[in-house]
């Protein structure tokens, strides 16, 4: 049987249009950078092809436009409703990415931020905003497996705890989803995913490679 088609209104196209602007605003120099669709659709794709709804949709490409930065909740109430505008703040409050840059994260705020967000995701009772960040740490997991690829283990160096704590946390996190929103194809997108990441990684040169840009470098 055919799954049902999931209709976007003019609500869901505004919300892109509005991201892909922010997303080029957010460029390292904006100048030069155009309003990319395709930049702004990673989360809100895994999520439709869960068959999410046009709410979660919404949340998603925002999430994606924001980043790391501050979430303008007031204008997302004004613009697309307070729903959505709750979905995207408490998402982009839940992320434990390491960050990058003057926004890098030191090992203790990341241990913290970490313990704060299982605890949140494990007493969440709203399936449409369990399946948001799903997608969010979906992304930010393949995102993670193309550095592996390219740079091999010592991508690990990037995180402020060590390689084997960083992977316990993607196990911890993987196997939370499973619980929450089991068979569905995110969970089965993150099990696939946390699999090739383990066969990747060589933890014996990824700690070391930790160790030299964490520990003989401080």
């Amino acid at each position: 049987m055919a799954e049902p088609e999931i209709h976007l209104s003019k609500k869901f196209f505004r919300a892109t249009d509005w991201a892909a602007t922010r997303h080029a605003e957010r460029a390292p120099d904006p100048a030069r950078a155009a309003p990319s669709l395709g930049q702004v659709l990673g989360i809100a794709s895994l999520l439709l092809d869960d068959g999410a709804n046009e709410r979660e949709a919404i949340a998603a490409v925002l999430l994606d436009a924001v980043g790391d930065a501050e979430v303008p909740i007031d204008e997302f109430r004004e613009r697309f409703g307070k729903k959505v505008a709750k979905l995207v703040a408490v998402a982009a409050d839940a992320r434990t990415d390491a960050g990058r840059g003057d926004r890098r994260l030191d090992a203790n705020t990341w241990r913290e931020r970490r313990i704060r967000s299982l605890a949140s995701l494990q007493r969440e009772d709203d399936t449409g905003l369990v399946r948001v960040r799903a997608a969010d740490a979906l992304r930010d997991l393949r995102a993670f497996q193309t550095e592996l690829r390219r740079h091999g283990s010592i991508a690990f160096a990037r995180f402020p705890t060590p390689p084997a704590e960083q992977l316990d946390h993607y196990r911890t996190l993987v196997a939370a989803y499973a619980e929450l929103i089991p068979r569905s194809r995110i969970d089965t997108a993150l099990q696939s995913a946390l699999n090739e990441m383990e066969r990747l990684v060589e933890l014996d040169t990824a700690t070391a490679a930790w160790r030299v840009a964490h520990v003989d470098a401080a």
